[in-house]
């Protein structure tokens, strides 16, 4: 009587099929997770320009005009009285650039700033949010 033996194992070809489903797979998840990672760092800059708008606001009212320029960020946004109206002022989540602030002749002010992609109201690309009641 003849016995054969019988070989467990994977050939060659299937191997490269699972290889080839886990490589689709891992990039798939990938590009899902830098989605969401382009959405959140968008969220963002729209939360900092609203908070930095709110303390420009806030400034104004006490102080009686916008201030000159912001702080660099991680400092702190302080009146000529020493009154604390934003800290730390924060900067973009990407870049770790400060959000561009411009003081006008007429008295208002000009945020400038970038998303990734189209967000709310506001195109991918740069964004310029005018003082309230400002004209450019």
């Amino acid at each position: 009587m003849a016995q054969h033996k019988h070989q467990s194992g994977f050939t060659l070809i299937e191997l490269l099929v699972v290889i080839f489903i886990i490589a689709i797979v891992s990039t798939l998840s990938y590009v899902a997770l830098e989605e969401a990672r382009v959405k959140g760092r968008d969220t963002r800059r729209l939360a900092d320009v609203y908070m930095i708008r709110q303390a420009l606001e806030l400034y104004r009212d006490r102080e009686g005009t916008y201030p000159l320029t912001l702080p660099e960020p991680r400092q702190s946004l302080l009146g000529p009285s020493g009154r604390l109206y934003l800290s730390p002022v924060p900067s973009d989540p990407k870049t770790r650039q400060p959000y561009l602030y411009n003081l006008l002749e007429n008295g208002s002010y000009r945020l400038i700033f970038n998303l990734e992609r189209d967000n709310q109201d506001y195109p991918a690309g740069e964004n310029i949010l005018i003082s309230p009641g400002g004209n450019e």
